[in-house]
């Protein structure tokens, strides 16, 4: 429903059976699956990525051994109905992070020092739902004049997630609205203002520049 569709198809890749028998009744894991046939067909139908979680589970699949750190800030794209905080594309931050003690209470602790750094003092989560982790957390930020802000999705990969590519320790996650953050530190009021050509606008808005670089210049 919120994907946008593309008339190419992919090949499955190597060990799609895995991912089968997860979808369909867990596998060798304690999860009883999503129940349901799962079909190839819709499988190598191909998208526009609606979260940049495709390729924090490439890296994973690839280094399935802790401690593992991973980040990367890509495009995404949902049909979403574009208002003051949405638009169809946008920039997403994701990170994930894998050791054998990392705990949900680590991963909220990690999202606060991250907004704190970007100069939002107030802080505080939601309980969210998301069908690949649990428990799942939306963080909010304070903004004077909007209230609080839903930033994002974290939470702690299921073990559905990553079973099949033989990770066994906790994976902590999360994917993260890089243009609403940069929305809020400009001290804008709507997401649009970031994408459009507006040459007056960017000649007077100031440009924002670390310390030590202003003071080199």
């Amino acid at each position: 429903q919120d994907t946008f569709y593309l008339r190419e198809e992919a090949p499955l890749p190597e060990g799609w059976e895995c991912l089968r028998d997860m979808h369909e009744h867990g596998g060798d894991t304690s999860s009883t699956g999503w129940g349901g046939k799962w079909n190839p067909k819709k499988a190598k139908q191909c998208v526009l990525r609606t979260h940049t979680t495709s390729l924090s589970i490439q890296y994973l699949a690839t280094h399935p051994e802790p401690p593992v750190k991973a980040f990367c800030i890509g495009r995404v794209y949902r049909r979403e109905a574009i208002d003051p905080t949405h638009t169809p594309e946008f920039e997403q931050l994701e990170g994930i992070v894998m050791d054998k003690a990392v705990t949900f209470r680590h991963l909220l602790g990690f999202l606060k020092e991250f907004y704190q750094r970007m100069g939002f003092s107030d802080v505080r989560f939601r309980p969210g739902f998301f069908p690949y982790t649990e428990p799942s957390v939306e963080p909010e930020i304070w903004v004077d004049g909007l209230g609080w802000v839903e930033m994002g999705g974290a939470g702690v990969f299921r073990q559905e997630v990553t079973a099949p590519w033989g990770v066994q320790c906790p994976v902590l996650a999360w994917g993260l609205g890089v243009s609403r953050v940069a929305m809020l530190r400009l001290g804008l009021k709507d997401l649009r203002q970031l994408y459009q050509s507006d040459l007056e606008w960017i000649r007077n808005s100031p440009v924002h520049a670390p310390a030590a670089a202003a003071r080199k210049a």
